[in-house]
């Protein structure tokens, strides 16, 4: 079997637009067979997506307003990571924010995977929150109002396979966390 793949040549780049939760630019890039070829990148910063389980193995989901999709979501809490956080800093961190709930008795990172491999330079994280207790108010930052549901995550996993979940990302995360805990077998 040969190896036919290759890397493409970066000639230069240059940004488009640089903003808070968006960063676009254009790669010159030439491929190995010598093919010149612009290529646009997204930069966003890598986010967590929670999956949190409470004692009674009910998953603490956030409905929400998404102005691109123009719709309301039904989405797992999560978020982008800050300068100096991890993963599962950003998860724990995310979760009390947006839904009041935190103490896990169990953080676990599951996964780090890329949204789209062809357009988005960043990675999406996976973070397992078990155990988890309402130990708090969500915070309302007037722009991003969120209503918080606990589901059972049979119930969950139902919703996301019936595409009342639409967001790909939180389906991979939710099939993948409840497998790690045991929920599910695949």
């Amino acid at each position: 079997m040969t190896n036919r793949v290759k890397p493409w040549t970066v000639r230069g780049s240059r940004y488009l637009i640089r903003a808070r939760w968006l960063t676009a630019r254009i790669d010159d890039c030439v491929t190995p067979a010598g093919i010149d070829v612009p290529y646009y990148v997204q930069e966003y910063p890598g986010w967590v997506n929670v999956v949190a389980l409470d004692k009674e193995d009910h998953l603490i989901l956030v409905r929400l307003y998404r102005h691109a999709l123009g719709d309301i979501s039904l989405e797992l809490p999560g978020g982008c990571i800050e300068e100096g956080e991890s993963p599962v800093e950003a998860g724990a961190r995310e979760l009390l924010e947006e839904t009041g709930y935190g103490d896990p008795m169990r953080l676990t990172l599951i996964a780090s995977l890329s949204p789209n491999t062809s357009t988005h330079a960043n990675l999406v994280h996976t973070v397992l929150a078990e155990g988890v207790s309402l130990i708090g108010v969500p915070e309302d930052d007037g722009v991003e109002v969120l209503d918080v549901e606990r589901v059972p995550y049979r119930q969950a996993l139902d919703l996301a396979m019936s595409g009342a979940i639409m967001q790909a990302a939180h389906i991979a995360s939710i099939v993948m966390a409840l497998k790690v805990a045991k929920k599910i077998t695949l």
